[in-house]
């Protein structure tokens, strides 16, 4: 099924961290690095890529950080 073997080196977090989603899951590590790798590879975005994407669809005024934080700060203080 599998062809190619790969040699990834991790820190002891990393381990731990995939070891607790496998058992939780009751997978084995490799798959959930399968998964993990074609989740990363694949062309369908993920959430926050859709979600940068549908905010740049908005087309809303953006103007320099400067003048914005200004206009934020009198909106909270409630000035126009």
């Amino acid at each position: 099924m599998y062809s190619e073997r790969t040699q990834v080196l991790l820190s002891p977090e990393q381990v731990d961290r995939l070891k607790r989603i496998a058992a939780r899951d009751g997978r084995s590590v490799g798959a959930i690095i399968r998964d993990a790798v074609d989740s990363f590879t694949t062309s369908q975005p993920d959430s926050r890529q859709r979600a940068l994407a549908s905010m740049f669809s908005m087309e809303a005024p953006v103007d320099d950080w400067e003048v914005m934080k200004a206009q934020i700060l009198r909106g909270q203080l409630g000035e126009t």
